[in-house]
């Protein structure tokens, strides 16, 4: 029999880590006067800013054979576009669910700062990604397991 299918999904964009990182940045500016609190929780401030500009342009998508990160066309705008190549390893941001051979989130899926998977498409013996949580990480794990996307278990 046929698989049914499993429609589309554009993962929710969550600023929940440009936000924890922004309160945590200033809070260690506002609490340290001195250099090492101005540079510490000024570098903590401008990633939560990167995270925040990410949350905006980036979506991570779900069709029917792949895992895909697209860029949103302007602001405020659904339409979505090709990502361009991935800057570490080149190539397409595409990567088909069946070369998933691990994917998790850390520290944990209930606080996550990184969501990781590993893949053999891009390299033979696996390569692996990492991004930070600027999607909506129910979502993300919810789509991994629907799509079959292979997991190493952490018994």
């Amino acid at each position: 029999p046929p698989k049914p299918q499993i429609p589309d999904v554009v993962v929710d964009t969550d600023y929940t880590l440009a936000a924890a990182f922004g309160v945590v940045g200033v809070s260690i500016v506002a609490a340290n006067h001195g250099v090492g609190g101005v540079l510490g929780g000024g570098f903590i401030t401008l990633l939560a800013s990167l995270f925040a500009v990410q949350a905006t342009r980036l979506r991570f998508i779900f069709d029917e054979d792949c895992f895909e990160l697209k860029a949103v066309d302007s602001i405020g705008s659904t339409d979505l576009t090709d990502s361009g190549e991935n800057i570490v390893v080149g190539g397409a941001n595409r990567w088909a669910y069946k070369s998933f051979v691990n994917w998790d989130f850390f520290p944990s899926a209930d606080v996550p700062i990184l969501v990781y998977f590993k893949e053999t498409q891009t390299a033979e013996d696996g390569q692996i990604h990492f991004f930070p949580a600027i999607a909506n990480v129910k979502q993300l794990k919810e789509q991994f397991e629907l799509r079959g996307c292979a997991s190493v278990s952490k018994d």
